[in-house]
């Protein structure tokens, strides 16, 4: 099988695991390989939105890959909307959400050989005000951890800062009644996660039977608020047992409002995305994404030794 000739690559040079080398060994990797490689380092927020259409636009890239986390991730895609040309990933993030979604190895050789032979497949996507997620979007208790994480204490210490951050939030109470209307029906809840993905906050399962290849979204909502409902929410969610609690509602929907209150934070895709009021709604537009392949059919990749 032929691989990818020409790569096109946009990096986030403040991307959390710049500096495990990783980055650089898979560059090695794709020139060993015969590729042509181009990179791109961002300047700004958006600015890989920016990056990633001009590549598209030219149409010479067989694949534009992103090299950050998942905030890169997300504009890179936004960007790529309406071109045929498929989003690989190269994860240096501090969670790298979407790359255990899809199973790739944080390893150089893993990474290259997909960008090189992995098959692109199209995945499921949705909005937030018209504006694409790829995994999740947090309304209340996530969303004021995301807004208060310092970038330089990010850049130090990776999820240090989430953990960090996540402590200062529950120590001055976690919850904030929330206003919810999904498909029509209100709700009520201390915390929402809307998600289009099995995973969350790095590799905890969250939704295990959702599927990123298909559309639709999984609501949950969380209907206690306090730091003692929500230490047992953060204590589900890593023993993998979110949907057996009984204050916490799952629901499939199409469409979610967040109506209030007016001005908490909201995420998406581990990103800032703004204040409420918000709406959610299914995608009507798919991605192709580069896949890792079926480990049978590896072990065609140059060595670093």
């Amino acid at each position: 099988m032929s691989g990818r000739k020409h790569i096109h690559i946009i990096v986030n040079p403040y991307a959390g695991s710049r500096s495990s080398g990783l980055f650089e060994a898979v560059l090695e990797i794709l020139e060993r390989a015969g590729a042509d490689v181009t990179v791109e380092e961002t300047n700004a927020p958006g600015h890989a939105t920016v990056l990633a259409y001009n590549a598209a636009s030219i149409g010479r890239a067989d694949v534009v890959a992103a090299a950050g986390g998942d905030g890169t991730i997300n504009e890179a895609a936004c960007g790529l909307q309406g071109f045929g040309t498929p989003m690989g990933i190269i994860p240096l993030g501090t969670a790298n959400v979407l790359a255990i979604e899809i199973g790739l190895k944080v390893k150089a050789e893993a990474v290259a050989e997909t960008l090189l032979y992995g098959e692109a497949k199209l995945v499921g996507t949705g909005d937030v005000n018209g504006d694409l997620f790829l995994l999740m979007v947090g309304v209340g208790f996530d969303g004021r951890i995301v807004h208060r994480i310092d970038p330089a204490l990010k850049r130090l210490t990776g999820k240090g800062a989430f953990v960090w951050a996540g402590l200062c939030e529950w120590l001055r109470g976690p919850g904030c009644k929330l206003e919810v209307v999904a498909d029509g029906k209100p709700e009520e809840a201390y915390w929402a996660i809307v998600t289009n993905a099995r995973h969350y906050a790095g590799a905890y399962s969250l939704a295990p039977e959702a599927d990123i290849g298909w559309p639709g979204l999984d609501l949950f909502l969380f209907r206690k608020g306090g730091r003692l409902a929500f230490a047992g929410y953060l204590l589900a969610l890593g023993l993998g047992r979110m949907e057996k609690l009984k204050s916490v509602t799952k629901r499939r929907v199409r469409r979610v409002d967040f109506l209030g209150p007016e001005g908490l934070d909201v995420e998406a895709d581990g990103d800032c995305r703004g204040t409420l009021p918000k709406s959610v709604t299914q995608g009507n537009r798919f991605l192709r994404l580069v896949m890792p392949r079926p480990s049978a059919r590896r072990g065609r990749m140059p060595s670093l030794r």
